[in-house]
């Protein structure tokens, strides 16, 4: 907290030279303790700034300071800083909101007060910020015990840590347990999509240094049973590589390139029959329900044979994933190869 504190006296005088030069005229605007920060400026230590600033002139209107701070908390980076949604909250009066008699508790005591506090938590929510007991603690002593803003967060204490991993295509705890490079995002994201359970990553890398800063990179996943669609391809056949498509491993970017051929005409003008009750011929029927049974990367419009992320969406790339996807299936070199990637 100290080294806060430290890096605050920085961007507090610049807020108190705007708010004395104002004292004039009137009252600060709440948007201007933030507008008045420049863009290089905006920073964590420049957010609790204003806080203080607003603390010190400004206390009576907080329900729309709060409601400033919160469109403008990515732009100081403390979106996700469970301290920062402490602070927001530290705002609201003690003790004034508490509701004091039986009608107070029923009926919603201070709507707007409330609804902010409310907004404040579905923010920490939306990004993904678990509150903790002391947060709980700090609308209580604001709001009192039961109350739509105290019932939010304590549903949040009880739903959040339940459903913090709950997604089994991705653990979120490889995203949070630090900065991760874009080849592994790329991997993160191809484990999520590709829905076979039998598909392996495969990553590559160019040879140059390790200190180099434009390093090459290609993270494509493909499956025992794309590689046998591949197999059984007639020559000549054209495959497309489309994309690049835009995905997210929750709030970050990632593009990827689909490998894919047009579907089979066999699969395209088969007719599942009706079922009846006739089973005289159930055995013959059953052998030509399995010779026309599609996999999961046959779909109706196309068969996907591998997905890839590139470090570089351009052809040079595209071929040299081509050389790579070659190496593990051979045929792959008699097709014909169509790059269809957006510039």
């Amino acid at each position: 907290m100290r080294s806060i504190m430290r890096g605050i006296y920085a961007p507090l005088r610049l807020l108190s030279t705007e708010a004395s030069s104002a004292q004039h005229t009137g009252l600060v605007h709440v948007e201007k303790q933030f507008e008045s920060v420049p863009p290089s400026e905006r920073n964590k230590e420049a957010f609790y700034a204003a806080l203080i600033i607003f603390k010190e002139r400004q206390p009576r209107s907080y329900v729309d300071f709060l409601h400033s701070a919160l469109k403008y908390m990515k732009d100081f980076g403390v979106h996700k800083d469970l301290e920062a949604y402490k602070a927001l909250l530290n705002i609201f009066p003690k003790g004034k909101l508490i509701p004091q008699n039986q009608w107070q508790k029923i009926f919603l005591h201070y709507p707007l007060q409330q609804n902010c506090c409310v907004k404040v938590l579905d923010e920490m929510e939306w990004h993904g910020v678990q509150p903790d007991k002391e947060t709980h603690d700090i609308v209580v002593n604001a709001f009192g015990e039961w109350n739509f803003a105290t019932r939010k967060v304590k549903r949040m204490l009880y739903w959040m840590p339940k459903l913090r991993h709950s997604n089994k295509y991705l653990d979120r705890r490889l995203l949070e347990k630090g900065p991760l490079s874009q080849a592994d995002l790329a991997g993160l994201l191809l484990r999520t999509i590709s829905r076979d359970p039998g598909s392996k990553l495969h990553l590559w890398k160019s040879p140059s240094t390790s200190n180099s800063v434009n390093n090459e990179w290609i993270a494509y996943s493909q499956s025992i049973l794309q590689k046998n669609l591949i197999s059984r391809l007639d020559p000549m056949t054209d495959i497309f590589i489309d994309g690049p498509f835009l995905s997210y491993v929750m709030d970050k970017p990632v593009k990827y390139v689909t490998i894919k051929c047009l579907p089979d005409g066999a699969l395209q003008d088969f007719q599942p029959k009706e079922e009846n009750d006739d089973y005289a011929n159930w055995f013959q029927e059953w052998t030509e329900s399995r010779t026309f049974r599609r996999t999961i990367h046959e779909q109706k419009n196309e068969t996907i044979l591998g997905l890839a992320c590139l470090s570089t969406f351009n052809n040079a790339m595209a071929q040299r994933l081509v050389e790579l996807l070659n190496a593990h299936t051979p045929k792959l070199s008699e097709m014909n190869i169509r790059l269809r990637l957006d510039k």
